[in-house]
């Protein structure tokens, strides 16, 4: 399946978008708040882990390699 990146994206980076992050062991996680895309902001091999911020203000690190699906809930300006 091919991926491209949408127009606009730059514009979007600014805003904070929430997902609903499922792991590869099942575990999920709930309007997780990033700043930008979860693309965008962790594509590459530089960066393993993820640090979101949950509904009540604290930080998770989650691996990358873990994720198997995020799932764009909203974008906040």
């Amino acid at each position: 399946m091919a991926y491209k990146i949408l127009k606009g994206e730059d514009i979007m980076a600014k805003k904070i978008h929430i997902y609903d992050i499922t792991m590869s062991n099942g575990e999920q996680f709930k309007n997780i708040r990033i700043e930008g895309s979860i693309s965008r902001n962790y594509s590459g091999i530089a960066t393993d882990f993820i640090p979101v911020e949950n509904t009540q203000g604290q930080t998770v690190e989650l691996v990358k390699y873990q994720i198997l699906k995020a799932e764009l809930v909203d974008i906040e300006e």
